[in-house]
């Protein structure tokens, strides 16, 4: 091996440290933890939905009440699925600062794809007992998590687009 390329070699490792260090150094708030922002709770089923029909169960956060079919289509956020047995299923969702109108629990049917008529209404964030009181909107603060938004969901008792429409009215 030459000491021409040994040189170069050295050279090349003393001229990187520096720009390490820099970088290390432009990143060390970076590196921290980012708070969640969002919402988190535990949706509990009053029953659970039928495996053999259940394509789905998730939440959805609308800004607004629907008023229309339309409206229906004006999802902010979706959860990740939900655990469909047991009594209860928990949640986060991730969010922009600001007030939310509405968390619903929609129940997708498997093998069909016509929307909105495969989807269901299982129950909302509500502030009384039951999964069809009216509803209740809340609050993402910046960088911090709104915890304890807990929904009951009854797959017995589903809604369709339309009962939901005429519900919240």
């Amino acid at each position: 091996m030459s000491s021409r390329f040994i040189t170069v070699k050295k050279l090349t490792f003393w001229f990187l440290i520096p720009m390490w260090l820099a970088a290390a150094l432009a990143c060390a708030d970076g590196l921290a933890p980012v708070p969640f922002q969002g919402i988190s709770g535990t949706v509990t089923y009053l029953s659970e939905p039928d495996s053999v029909t259940t394509d789905w169960v998730r939440l959805a956060v609308y800004e607004e009440l629907p008023e229309t079919e339309l409206d229906l289509l004006n999802i902010l956020a979706f959860t990740d699925t939900l655990a469909v047995v047991g009594p209860a299923a928990p949640y986060v969702l991730a969010l922009a600062e600001g007030e939310y109108a509405w968390l619903v629990v929609v129940w997708k049917e498997k093998g069909n794809e016509a929307l909105p008529g495969s989807l269901r209404a299982a129950g909302w964030y509500t502030a009384g007992g039951g999964p069809f009181d009216t509803p209740v909107s809340f609050l993402v603060q910046p960088d911090s998590e709104t915890a304890a938004i807990n929904v009951i969901a009854d797959f017995e008792n589903m809604l369709t687009v339309q009962e939901v429409l005429e519900l919240l009215q």
